[in-house]
């Protein structure tokens, strides 16, 4: 039986009540198995900005979701070397689990940039759906 993985990633610095909700939310609303929090190290976006160290993000991620059977942090992006690229991190999670669906969790933010990122195709192919999630009043017109 194929399962439906959920892929949150982000720097989650600090994580916090809103992306609790949001992974709760995509695993109802998307029947997904299970959510895999996927801790971006250095995102290659985000060079000009402050951001913890990994160890104290790691350790707030982990203390947020342990409770929680639907959760599980995935060291996709923390175990390899730096540029963390999203279609890298979905390839490696396709190897990982070639029985899965991966259904790429992202915001309406990241949905209107996404012809802009690194290898998009290739992203978008490696996915088996996109999950979109939209804050309150945002508008998608692709």
């Amino acid at each position: 039986m194929r399962q439906r993985l959920g892929i949150f990633g982000g720097t989650f610095d600090p994580p916090h009540i809103g992306h609790l909700i949001l992974a709760a939310e995509a695993h109802s609303q998307l029947s997904l198995d299970r959510v895999l929090w996927v801790l971006t190290f250095y995102p290659p976006h985000k060079t000009e900005q402050s951001i913890s160290p990994l160890s104290d993000r790691l350790d707030m991620v982990l203390a947020a979701i342990s409770d929680d059977p639907r959760f599980e942090l995935s060291r996709v992006d923390i175990d390899r070397p730096a540029p963390h690229y999203a279609v890298d991190t979905v390839r490696l999670l396709k190897e990982t689990c070639p029985q899965s669906e991966l259904v790429y969790l992202m915001g309406g933010d990241s949905l209107k940039s996404l012809p802009y990122w690194y290898k998009p195709l290739e992203f978008v192919a490696g996915c088996h759906s996109l999950g979109v999630m939209r804050r309150p009043g945002d508008q998608i017109n692709l």
